[in-house]
């Protein structure tokens, strides 16, 4: 059993990983992000949320790490060694990831966005877009011989809906919902389809243009926990995987877990 931990701006997210080559995603579950929290903090809760995934310390096989917060990164890895013994691999482009990083600065590149290109680059058919609807909404693509070509980053659907309520004193703010039709009759929901279409129309609008400029037909892949209501919205076919970031870490931490100290 594999346990790989997600650092993001908003939550933590933790998979145990089985299976072949540790590429099944057992369970999962995630705690609320909180800069302030001490390693041992940290581990405490750690311990609690893994013993009701039935997590098993002594069966570990390693820690895999993908971090968006860099100030929370030694505390996490902190506390993952303090509750499996495990010394956890931390994801960075130095990593052998199966990509080949088609960009200037690699090192500035989120962890999140290189577990979501590699497993993406390793399951589905090439060139392709992931698409993870989190925090930010964050795109990257990958061309057919698995370079890392880039992305786009926009705001998150419910960083979007947060900004706008803030900023105008009329609108509500509301949570993302299934949506019915698509004109918004009343205020509540023409801000929550103007969230939803809009999201789902910029990830069409985005894929039509990148195809373009790739010259062949693109696969696009969304992850993240807002992909049930943003891509029935889509017009294009795209590949719904909730698990393609801990897939990501998994398939990394198997290519280079000999760089995983105990």
């Amino acid at each position: 059993m594999l346990l790989a931990v997600d650092i993001g701006n908003t939550n933590i997210c933790l998979g145990l990983l089985g299976g072949a080559g540790c590429a099944q995603v057992r369970r999962t579950t995630r705690m609320v992000t909180r800069a302030r929290c001490t390693a041992d903090e940290y581990a405490a809760e750690l311990n609690f949320l893994l013993a009701r995934l039935g997590f098993d310390a002594a069966g570990c096989e390693g820690v895999v790490l993908s971090s968006v917060v860099p100030a929370l990164t030694p505390v996490l890895l902190a506390a993952c060694r303090r509750l499996t013994g495990h010394t956890a691999l931390s994801v960075s482009c130095a990593l052998d990831s199966g990509l080949i990083y088609a960009i200037p600065a690699p090192e500035r590149l989120g962890a999140d966005r290189i577990a979501d290109a590699a497993a993406a680059a390793a399951c589905y058919p090439l060139p392709l877009m992931t698409v993870d609807l989190g925090t930010a909404t964050t795109c990257n693509v990958v061309d057919a011989r698995r370079r890392f070509l880039g992305g786009f980053i926009l705001p998150g659907v419910q960083t979007g809906l947060r900004a706008v309520s803030a900023g105008a004193a009329q609108l509500p703010p509301i949570a993302p919902e299934a949506v019915g039709s698509l004109i918004g009759a009343d205020t509540v929901s023409a801000l929550n389809n103007g969230a939803v279409y809009g999201t789902a129309a910029s990830i069409d609008g985005l894929a039509d243009r990148v195809e373009e400029t790739l010259g062949a037909p693109l696969t696009v892949v969304a992850t993240g926990g807002l992909g049930p209501l943003i891509v029935p919205a889509c017009r294009r076919e795209v590949q719904y995987d909730a698990g393609l970031l801990f897939k990501g870490l998994g398939l990394i931490w198997q290519r280079n877990r000999g760089l995983a100290a105990l």
